[in-house]
């Protein structure tokens, strides 16, 4: 499936963001991850849990039925499942039916995220989670918001695209982000390591805006400032980096902007965005700020994207696609996708 040449269209054996904590409680919610209608509680003792959301005994959605302790009774013949997924109760009869369980996923619960692990069960190791505390999400010392969900008609691999290549910022961006108009003629270096790949642009000598003058409202000159685009895999991309002063090269302070992509089918997904700073930390104009800028800034990427996907299902016979030298770093992490899902074909 576009843009990539592989028959499955993602990774299972995989993190994802499935929610955010505060989404989880007592009340029933269902949602869809790589196609899996799933079924999120909590527990009496407030512990998260991931159950199949569909009943085995007649498909009935268990999003309709309800919690008696910590199981779940289905709301069509009364089928109870614990939170562990095993049936334990049918009304109509003593026994239980064999191969009755649910599957129950792996959660992770950090950052005041809820992580879900879609692959084989035995591989979900939290160590492989990306290391969100280094970037805002759980540590103390950084303010984060948390921007409402959006679920997106389009394929996670096009938003993947359009957030590695922020020339976009000059011109799908071009009255939402202060002095987003730089961003296209700053030059690009690429860095890589095993967990990660980075498109960096640092920009040089940049005059204060709006924005920069409210985050710093010291500041009397020109900055540097990053607008790097980290792919940490295919659950997140890192967008932002450090402003500094331009005379002293001294840090003023990171501004991180988290993108947290989870399939929901092949051709639609959940993104998730969290704003971090290290600075600031008390303001609460920049709080309201950051949320406000999220309201505009991210109904503009979303609608990019779904306006491509509405013309790669049209049928429309496309051009054979072209790549910019801007696009080496898309480019390579198409590969790292597909080689990630092949590993896991071979190994299957």
């Amino acid at each position: 499936m576009y843009p990539l040449t592989v028959d499955q269209p993602y990774p299972r054996n995989q993190w994802w963001v499935a929610a955010y904590a505060s989404e989880l409680g007592r009340a029933l919610l269902e949602r869809d991850i790589l196609g899996e209608p799933v079924l999120f509680y909590r527990t009496e003792e407030g512990a998260p849990v991931a159950l199949a959301g569909i009943c085995p005994h007649r498909a009935f959605p268990l999003v309709r039925g309800h919690l008696v302790g910590d199981a779940i009774q289905c709301g069509y013949h009364g089928f109870i499942f614990g939170a562990d997924g095993g049936c334990k109760h049918v009304p109509s009869q003593q026994g239980i039916p064999q191969k009755s369980a649910l599957r129950r996923y792996p959660l992770v619960e950090r950052g005041n995220l809820i992580w879900i692990w879609t692959g084989e069960e035995a591989l979900a190791d939290p160590a492989l989670l990306p290391d969100i505390e280094a970037i805002g999400p759980g540590n103390p010392d950084w303010a984060v918001e948390q921007h409402p969900l959006a679920t997106v008609e389009a394929r996670y691999t096009l938003l993947i695209e359009n957030l590695l290549d922020l020339s976009h910022v000059t011109f799908i961006h071009a009255t939402t982000i202060p002095g987003g108009g730089k961003v296209v003629e700053i030059p690009v270096t690429l860095t890589e390591s095993e967990r990660s790949l980075t498109v960096q642009r640092h920009g040089q000598n940049l005059p204060l805006n709006p924005l920069i003058q409210l985050q710093f409202p010291d500041q009397q000159g020109p900055v540097h400032q990053q607008f790097d685009a980290e792919y940490m895999g295919p659950c997140l991309i890192r967008t932002g980096g450090t402003i500094s002063d331009a005379t002293s090269g001294k840090a003023l302070g990171i501004q991180n902007f988290l993108h947290m992509i989870t399939p929901a089918s092949p051709t639609r997904l959940h993104y998730f965005v969290n704003t971090a700073r290290n600075f600031g930390l008390d303001n609460p104009a920049l709080a309201a700020m950051n949320i406000g800028m999220g309201t505009r800034i991210q109904p503009e990427d979303i609608d990019a994207i779904e306006t491509i996907e509405s013309v790669l299902r049209s049928g429309a016979t496309l051009p054979k696609e072209i790549s910019a030298r801007i696009d080496t770093g898309a480019l390579k992490v198409r590969r790292r996708l597909e080689q990630q899902i092949r590993a896991e074909a071979m190994a299957a």
